[in-house]
């Protein structure tokens, strides 16, 4: 496998040897559904939907990246099961600034899950 890694503004790649693949998914370690890209018009707020496999925990981190390290605030969680939850980020009052690839991040004591990225667009 090879992943594209982004480091001190530098580009390059990470490569994993010996993986292993389980017939199951780890319910300790958070990870991510896909998420989506969102569009609205300049002005207006857009929402993100983070899906996590995982058990919602107390020492759970989520918050939503944006390229060059953009940030929003979380909104709201709430549990879809007893295996997943929801997380819904707000980017407000957007503007042409805003548009780009957001990522949803999850930290606990078990380990860090990173999302897919999902495009901001704005018209």
């Amino acid at each position: 496998m090879v992943f594209e890694v982004v480091t001190s503004g530098h580009r390059g790649l990470l490569a994993i040897k010996d993986v292993v693949l389980q017939g199951h998914q780890c319910m300790n370690t958070p990870h991510f559904l896909t998420i989506k890209g969102v569009e609205v018009n300049a002005g207006q707020t857009a929402a993100f939907h983070c899906t996590v496999n995982g058990r919602q925990r107390d020492n759970f981190n989520l918050w939503l990246q944006g390229i060059g390290g953009l940030k929003a605030p979380m909104k709201s969680t709430k549990p879809w099961n007893n295996r997943r939850f929801i997380g819904t980020f707000d980017v407000e009052n957007t503007t042409k600034g805003d548009s780009g690839r957001y990522r949803c991040i999850v930290h606990s004591d078990k380990g860090v899950g990173v999302s897919n990225y999902g495009e901001l667009t704005i018209k």
